[in-house]
């Protein structure tokens, strides 16, 4: 269980951790400090998660999910962009290259 309790402490850093990067001043590190701090003062390792924590990582897990999949999306469609006509260019001239090499083998 207790890797459990530390699945949800860096989900709830990721999630709250990248809007609150966004912003500047010396609260943020305090609730980064309270935020690790408070899940662990919260009893023992080997007691098993109640339902309503079991939905607080349920709903933190699928919030996470909804951004990475939109970034991930985002990132695939703009490296298809920018990498699809150079693999393409590629795959063409070695299949120029095997055809000529093909064409030279043919006796006149």
């Amino acid at each position: 269980m207790f890797a459990a309790k530390k699945r949800l402490e860096k989900l709830v850093f990721n999630l709250f951790g990248s809007v609150c990067l966004l912003r500047s001043g010396w609260e943020y590190p305090v609730f980064y400090i309270l935020l690790l701090l408070i899940p662990a003062a919260c009893g023992s390792p080997d007691t098993p998660l109640d339902a309503n924590t079991r939905k607080t990582i349920d709903s933190i897990t699928t919030a996470q999910i909804v951004i990475m999949r939109k970034e991930l999306d985002s990132l695939c469609q703009q490296r298809r962009l920018t990498e699809m006509p150079h693999m393409v260019d590629s795959i063409k001239q070695k299949r120029m290259e095997e055809i000529q090499n093909q064409l030279k083998t043919i006796p006149k």
